[in-house]
């Protein structure tokens, strides 16, 4: 039966409203891109902020029989988060619920909330949720849950399945369901005792079937995410504890999640590792079943292809160039308490292992930033092999588990398999003590022959691992569409049967993510396969994992770096093909989304795997959409940037009076009708500053230090705002607190002319930007007594900016950030008065140019406390342009407010544009970290 989305959509708008409800075209595809290899572009996308909005959904889905998949933030890598019909995003804000019990045994958390969040949480109480999937600080709860996600340490013992106390469910019919409440209980059990009566029957079946029940025990002995968790039949007899079981793995398929409750782990206080470096796989596969038990907690396998590809890298080990070919690596990590276990664990594991022959001396090391070394060479693996991968390619990680004693046998033929299939390049790594092996392979999906030829891949390993080893062919990431056609192979019929009975009770109408998990399409892991054309090299490197959203200052306003890559290959996927109409359509339709509103602030460079570069993209992009007048007027700001500063300066000045004559109201029309003139009238904002002013400095004196200060655009353009308590510009601040310090500060005879080049290089106009960088690093180096006076610049991002600059110019002079100079310099120098608090923001030029630990030393020398909003990253004013485009900067910072106690009357950064919106939306003064040096260091 066919389904009338037009009617879908139009009740749900009906029901939601128009603003969580998205039929167009880029959006529906942007916001279909999970970090699997499939793509399936849904009919219309909802963003769900509450219980009501997905109650309402299911209302409409129910009856138009449209399919919904659940999303929570697509990290998922089997395809389980995609589907045709309505996709049902878990929304920016809602769902985020973090509830510690009084003795932190246990955590109710919203399924939105992040899994490192809900850690941060419990490590000042030592303890921590039990998964611990490699994607922790990007996966959410609702994800980590529904693909009983795991990781390196927690294995089959403190995954979701082993850990979770109880769940607030939704299932199909509109039915909740709190697994934890026994009023909630009491209720179901009225409403749907039918259904609890067949979940005991099936479970009653399930358990006096000696041999499914007996296969079931040994599959779930290792890892296992292949299929339904059965073994709640017969782990548990309580329908409810039955439910709640089912629940984990089910990829939401069943149910939609809530909210979960965990009982927490500890989390050890001491840490050791070693390297234990073996000839061969085969030594290191059999050392593992030695090692086995509460001595180690974790132990990671690395085979030679793995060794290779991270050797000679960044951070990585010198010696791992002279390790022979076929060598291989485990990495063993012990845990405990106290000192003294601690080395008892890790004598103990050197004893098993006394019989091998290593190729280096094995021993553990306790020193984090040594044993940190060893566990980013883990860590780095995806990347660097994701990263090096040629252009055009995709990356997929498989994930096997095999009992312990065939891990050998397993990772020689796993090896085989990719040489007999042409992915040579693949390498094989993975959670040793669970027996599970993920082997990655950068396949090319550009012809029907590279599909059948992956396909014919599938087939063998599915051969090998289910019937030679009787493994499980997902370990950890969960069926999704990728094994799918596996399920029953490596289960038999009547655990297939079963399966489909348990979806049947749970679904009868079949309208959660259909064709998860059980689908009888023999070849849909090969159909709906996401092409990886050629872009850029600044993103062609992205594996849309997802890890650059959590950052992204427009993830709530549009789009996020994963989400404008996508488009923007599609877009190049239709050029490619000679639809030029549909790309030229496409790329018109997405301009605003992925070109206009990204904040080009890299933090997303941050988060990236594989060091993409979207911000820097964007920027380039932006040049062959300037316009022969646009770029007049660029070359115009350029060529007589004094003036136009000065007058920029006393403009707002001049505004700030017309406002308290006229009122809001009319000088909001009157900016209005100037936008309709020219886009360079920025939008009326009650709280604009008044105009900045150049410093005024003191006769130097004989016998001082003398350092050169530049005073940047931000701070000498835009003074106070309105609801600034210290109305001083920041140039006067920081001459000030210079003074103070013993220096004598001379200042660039035309500062106002003077520029980094940022405001031209965030249009596109590199030509500019840079030949104004290039004139203030001659000006003030000329000022510098052939580079023996310090040049303090005091905004991050034109310090950045002016450091990027030619090398041969930039080493000749020391160019330093005001942050860095009050850090190191000033500080020492000063007698400081700690205020009570404060608020600070750590945004994205903070972290690009790695200051933030210098920035909360200062802020901590300052205040006896020190409150940073969780969550916000970045600002988005992006420069200027929170002046033309400030929707961004809205969204960046809808939740400020809420973030900052009541009695925090102020905020500091150190990028003025930056503070001027973090100042709108928090309601206080944002400032400089120099504003509140020198009012702590005042006699």
């Amino acid at each position: 039966m066919s389904i009338n989305y037009k009617a879908v959509v139009s009740d749900l708008r009906e029901q939601l409203g128009g603003k969580p409800v998205t039929d167009e075209y880029v959006r529906r595809f942007a916001w279909s891109t999970d970090a699997s290899y499939f793509r399936i572009v849904p009919e219309v996308v909802v963003h769900a902020e509450n219980m009501e909005q997905v109650k309402r959904t299911l209302v409409v889905a129910r009856e138009h029989n449209a399919p919904v998949t659940f999303r929570a933030a697509g990290t998922s890598l089997a395809g389980q988060a995609l589907g045709e019909g309505i996709l049902l995003i878990l929304g920016h804000d809602g769902f985020r619920k973090i509830e510690v019990s009084e003795d932190a045994k246990q955590i109710t958390l919203g399924s939105a909330v992040i899994g490192s969040d809900a850690n941060a949480v419990l490590a000042p109480l030592n303890r921590k949720i039990g998964p611990d999937p490699a994607t922790i600080a990007s996966a959410m709860i609702g994800g980590i849950v529904a693909n009983n996600a795991s990781g390196m340490c927690c294995g089959t013992a403190q995954n979701s399945y082993q850990t979770i106390a109880s769940t607030k469910l939704l299932f199909a019919d509109g039915t909740e369901l709190d697994t934890g409440c026994k009023k909630s209980k009491v209720a179901f059990s009225k409403s749907h005792g039918q259904m609890l009566e067949q979940v005991h029957e099936l479970a009653h079946k399930t358990r006096h079937n000696l041999v499914l029940s007996d296969k079931i025990r040994k599959k779930f002995s290792i890892k296992n995410t292949t299929g339904y968790g059965i073994n709640a039949l017969i782990d548990f007899c309580d329908p409810f504890d039955i439910i709640n079981h089912l629940m984990v793995g089910m990829e939401g398929t069943l149910a939609f999640i809530n909210e979960v409750t965990y009982h927490t782990v500890n989390e050890a206080k001491f840490k050791a590792s070693a390297l234990a470096v073996f000839h061969n796989m085969e030594d290191a596969s059999r050392a593992i079943p030695l090692i086995n038990g509460e001595s180690v907690a974790a132990a990671e396998l690395l085979d030679w292809p793995s060794i290779k590809a991270v050797t000679g890298k960044p951070g990585m080990p010198d010696w791992l160039s002279e390790l022979p070919p076929l060598s291989a690596i485990l990495l063993i990590e012990s845990r405990a308490d106290d000192a003294a276990t601690l080395d008892s664990y890790t004598k103990d594991v050197i004893a098993k292992l006394q019989g091998f022959d290593f190729l280096r001396p094995i021993s553990f090391t306790d020193d984090a930033a040594v044993y940190g070394e060893y566990w980013a060479m883990r860590k780095g693996l995806f990347p660097i092999v994701a990263g090096e991968r040629p252009k055009g390619t995709s990356v997929i990680i498989e994930d096997v588990a095999f009992e312990l004693e065939h891990l050998a046998g397993a990772a020689h033929d796993i090896t085989a398999l990719m040489h007999k299939f042409g992915y040579p390049e693949g390498c094989i790594y993975g959670h040793a003590l669970a027996g599970n092996f993920h082997f990655i392979i950068t396949p090319t999906f550009s012809t029907k022959d590279d599909i059948a030829n992956f396909h014919a891949f599938m087939d063998e390993i599915a051969d090998m691992v289910i019937n030679k080893y009787d493994g499980s062919m997902k370990a950890e990431h969960g069926t999704g569409r990728a094994v799918a056609p596996y399920v029953e192979m490596e289960w038999g019929q009547d655990a297939y049967e079963l399966m489909k009975s348990i979806k049947q009770l749970f679904d009868p109408q079949g309208i959660l993510n259909p064709g998860v998990i059980l689908n009888d399409d023999p070849k849909i892991h090969v159909k709906n396969i996401k092409p990886c054309p050629v872009v850029d090299d600044f993103v062609d490197k992205c594996l849309e994992c997802g890890f650059c959203e959590k950052t992204c200052p427009t993830s709530a306003l549009n789009l996020t770096p994963r989400q404008r890559i996508a488009t923007l290959r599609e877009i190049a996927r239709l050029e490619q093909i000679g639809d030029h109409l549909a790309a030229d359509s496409m790329r018109a339709a997405a301009k605003y989304d992925v070109i206009d509103t990204c904040a080009a602030c890299q933090l997303c460079t941050i988060a990236c795997p594989v060091d993409n570069k979207m911000g820097q993209l964007v920027r380039k992009l932006r040049t062959p959409t300037i316009s022969s007048g646009q770029q007049k007027f660029l070359d115009f700001q350029a060529n007589n940037f004094g003036a136009v500063n000065g007058v920029i300066s006393a403009g707002f000045d001049m505004l700030g009076v017309i406002h308290k004559i006229i009122g809001n109201g009319i000088t909001g029309t009157m900016m209005k009708a100037g936008r309709l003139l020219s886009s360079e009238v920025p939008y009326w904002n009650p709280s604009f500053p008044k105009g900045g002013k150049l410093p005024k400095v003191s006769a130097p004196i004989p016998g001082q230090e003398t350092v050169v200060y530049f005073p940047a655009c931000g701070g000498r353009t835009f003074g106070p705002t309105p609801v600034d308590t210290d109305k001083r510009p920041l140039p006067e601040v920081v001459v000030t607190l210079l003074e103070r310090a013993g220096y004598n500060v001379i200042t660039p005879p035309k500062t106002r002319d003077l520029c980094c080049g940022q405001m031209w290089e965030s249009k596109g106009d590199f030509k500019n930007a840079d030949a104004k960088r290039l004139e203030l690093i001659q000006a003030v180096s000329a000022m510098t007594q052939d580079g023996k006076l310090p040049v303090i610049v005091d905004a991050l991002s034109c310090t950045k900016r002016t450091l990027a600059g030619d090398p041969t110019l930039t080493e000749k002079v020391e160019i330093v950030d005001l942050v860095q100079f009050m850090h190191d310099k000033l500080l020492p120098k000063l007698t400081i008065n700690k205020k009570s608090h404060a608020a600070l923001h750590l945004g994205c030029s903070a972290r690009t140019m790695k200051v933030e630990p210098i920035m909360t030393a200062i802020a901590d020398a300052c205040c006896n406390q020190v409150i940073r909003p969780a969550g916000i990253e970045c600002c988005g004013y992006a420069g200027e342009k929170g002046l033309y485009k400030p929707e961004i900067n809205a969204s960046a910072l809808r939740n400020i407010k809420k973030l900052i106690p009541v009695d925090v009357s102020e905020g500091y950064y150190a990028n003025r544009m930056c503070e001027v919106g973090l100042t709108e939306h928090s309601g206080i003064p944002y400032r400089h970290l120099a504003y509140l040096l020198e009012e702590c260091s005042r006699g």
